[in-house]
């Protein structure tokens, strides 16, 4: 975060990326979008603290089934985090690779989890992120098709995934993900590997946006040295 600011990046929710795209805006150069999965309690009372101290927001995508849980965001937490200026996303309720499911049990994922945030939010959720990068055209659509959901993002291409369980509890930093530049992969290190594709979001591909993993091994500089490529 230190690298980014002094660099002059700032942020802005995926919430709002969304009706950037919606209203054909360009986002300011050097934007971009932090996300922070699962909706572990350190969220509130360590990134937020560090979020705060640079100016910057993001996007916390929370499983619905574990707010006000032992080590998960409470109602408190999720509603100062809004007051802070982030955003509250949907992480379905259970966690589950919402492309293996049922029809029905794809849609209560969906819609129970936004459901649940609306109700401790009192905000419904505008931005999806699928558990496990789990998407195929049926759960695209079922988002689509959730109350004021405007965007979904995936996993990284690197950050595979199998397990149905919440992501470990970060020792260090917590992951985000962020948009619309990409990050090094942990395996970069120490050197910068050949440049990744750029990808833009666009409103046509607003379901199944990318996204890639910052993870405690990213090299400051490396990142830098992709973000620079957006411009």
């Amino acid at each position: 975060m230190d690298a980014l600011a002094v660099a002059g990046w700032h942020t802005i929710t995926l919430a709002e990326l969304a009706a950037d795209l919606q209203a054909h805006r360009k986002p300011t150069p050097k934007t971009f979008v932090i996300t922070i999965d699962d909706g572990w309690s350190d969220g509130f009372t360590y990134a937020l603290p560090i979020l705060h101290s640079h100016g910057y927001v993001a996007t916390y995508y929370v499983i619905a089934g574990r707010i006000d849980t032992n080590g998960n965001l409470s109602t408190t937490q999720l509603k100062a985090l809004i007051a802070a200026g982030n955003e509250i996303g949907d992480h379905t309720m259970d966690h589950l690779s919402l492309s293996r499911l049922a029809p029905a049990k794809l849609k209560f994922e969906i819609e129970a989890g936004a459901a649940r945030i609306a109700q401790a939010t009192g905000r419904w959720p505008a931005t999806l992120a699928y558990p496990l990068g789990g998407v195929n055209d049926a759960a695209a659509a079922e988002v689509q098709a959730c109350g004021q959901m405007r965007m979904a993002v995936i996993e990284a291409p690197w950050a595979g995934g199998g397990s149905t369980s919440p992501s470990p509890r970060p020792t260090a930093l917590p992951s985000a993900g962020r948009s619309p530049a990409a990050v090094l992969p942990a395996a970069a290190v120490p050197s910068l590997p050949p440049p990744l594709q750029p990808v833009y979001e666009t409103w046509a591909n607003r379901w199944t946006i990318p996204r890639l993993r910052v993870t405690p091994s990213t090299i400051p500089a490396n990142l830098l040295a992709e973000l620079n490529r957006y411009g």
